[in-house]
């Protein structure tokens, strides 16, 4: 008889500001799919996020945390606060995310993706969410028999933001972002822009076949909007925190202050009903039930490469991580 394995402890470390719209419903689904412990950096948030979190953190299983902006001014001491909060939980394990990421597990248990118990990084593939002049096409119960109600893009672009300054008409939400990570702490020396790699060198590294990521990029315009001038004053009091690549696309919009050019802009990510047939048919926008299905009978990649490359190399490229690590058991910017 096979030895029982204990199911592995799970935490969330939720990066979040101005998300009063979406703050509960994310607490309530990681909750939902098996996540243990949350902690949640908030960065200064004014519009009623910080209410909807007193009232989940009476539950027990929520920590709020409040990262000051003018203490926090480049990813470094970032990074290291995601860290040390990871490390703090206690977890066996702890997935990176923002308030606008929706976990979407197989099984609807995060505890039973595969590859917990087999390696040391699981990354997992993220889509953006489909949203109409009427719906936000996912279901408010996300569940496995929900699955066939979540509508995602799914087009890839080799170079994304290449295509959208040469193209800048086109709607950004149509294309696939980056990945998000989920490690165990105790291997994760230091961690990338957005959650969507570790610097674990040395670790076993999986690509997940039976989790899959949804993202919330776009609801209403209002929300829209107010991202976009908490941007703004972000780059004013601390442009080092977006260097290089990172954040390019916030850049963009921040930098768009032509009377009705956001509008135009949010405009352009809402995709008529008409629209959204096309794409079914073009396979561009696919359900998450078909993209969990397609991964069950994949070949497995048993070694995920590291996404150096494509982070490290250009989004980090003011920090040689091997040379300046992060000090150990730095503790959170409250």
């Amino acid at each position: 008889m096979a030895a029982h394995t204990a199911a592995p402890r799970i935490a969330a470390v939720v990066g979040v500001k101005d998300e009063v719209e979406l703050i509960g419903a994310s607490i309530r689904h990681l909750r939902q799919v098996g996540v243990d412990h949350i902690v949640v950096a908030d960065s200064g948030s004014t519009d009623g996020t910080l209410e909807v979190l007193e009232a989940e953190r009476r539950a027990g299983d929520v920590v709020v945390t409040h990262v000051d902006p003018t203490r926090v001014f480049d990813y470094d001491t970032e990074s290291a606060h995601a860290l040390a909060l990871a490390r703090d939980s206690g977890a066996d394990w702890v997935v990176f995310m923002d308030a606008d990421e929706f976990l979407v597990p197989a099984t609807g248990s995060l505890k039973d993706c595969r590859h917990l118990h087999e390696a040391d990084v699981i990354v997992a593939d993220r889509f953006n969410v489909v949203v109409t002049p009427r719906h936000l096409l996912m279901p408010a119960t996300l569940t496995p028999r929900h699955y066939a109600r979540l509508s995602l893009f799914t087009r890839q672009v080799r170079n994304f933001r290449q295509h959208i300054e040469r193209s800048p008409e086109a709607s950004w939400v149509t294309v696939r972002p980056g990945p998000k990570v989920m490690a165990r702490p105790s291997v994760a020396a230091a961690l990338a822009p957005g959650g969507h790699d570790v610097d674990a060198r040395g670790a076993r590294r999986a690509v997940a076949t039976d989790l899959i990521v949804a993202h919330v990029p776009f609801t209403t315009r209002a929300r829209f909007e107010r991202k976009v001038a908490n941007i703004r004053r972000e780059l004013d009091l601390r442009p080092a925190f977006f260097a290089g690549d990172y954040a390019w696309h916030w850049r963009r919009w921040a930098e768009m202050t032509a009377p009705g050019s956001l509008g135009a802009e949010f405009a352009r990510q809402v995709t008529d009903e008409r629209a959204v047939a096309a794409f079914r048919r073009e396979g561009v926008v696919r359900s998450a039930a078909e993209l969990l299905a397609e991964r069950s009978v994949a070949p497995v990649a048993a070694q995920a490469p590291s996404l150096g490359g494509r982070l490290w190399g250009e989004v980090l490229a003011w920090r040689d991580w091997a040379r300046d690590p992060l000090p150990p058991g730095l503790r959170p910017v409250h």
